[in-house]
């Protein structure tokens, strides 16, 4: 998750934080197991769980571990592609 020009990293149940933007975090993880689903939010596709209809358009994520995280509109299609979901 984005915090200005630092990222959290979300693993095992830890935390970390790195120095780097998500865009280039973004880059240089595998596009195959990872999609930027918010404008501060990257995923790891084998931890989704379940996928609800939000508002919006929008959809909620429930994660492995019960984290919940809301796509943002202009990631809508991006990450039904990516799911292979509802297409």
């Amino acid at each position: 998750e984005a915090a200005r020009n630092y990222v959290r990293l979300h693993s095992g149940g830890r935390r970390h934080v790195v120095r780097e933007t998500l865009k280039n975090l973004e880059a240089r993880l595998d596009p195959s197991q990872f999609v930027r689903v918010h404008r501060s939010a990257i995923v790891n596709l084998a931890r989704v769980r379940q996928v609800h209809e939000w508002f919006h358009g929008a959809y909620l994520l429930v994660l492995a571990d019960g984290t919940k995280v809301t796509t943002g509109r202009a990631y809508r299609e991006r990450v039904l592609q990516r799911l292979h979901f509802l297409r």
